[in-house]
């Protein structure tokens, strides 16, 4: 390994942290929505909770590939 700060790791370390946090947060909205009795918009919920779960699986693919 050449990289002695090793800098594709962290840049995918940090992904998977920002895409799981998407992920487990907008998933704990939606399965809370009705105990607090709040609105939530339910539509953008679900997208970004989508796109979290692309974003933490892309990169567990590429930790698990490099």
């Amino acid at each position: 390994m050449n990289d002695p700060f090793a800098l594709n790791l962290t840049i995918n370390l940090l992904l998977l942290g920002v895409g799981a946090a998407m992920f487990f947060g907008n998933l704990f909205a939606y399965i809370n929505k009705n105990k607090e009795g709040k609105e939530i918009y339910l539509s953008r919920t679900i997208f970004l909770g989508t796109i979290g779960f692309f974003i933490a699986l892309w990169s567990v693919a590429s930790i698990l590939n490099g």
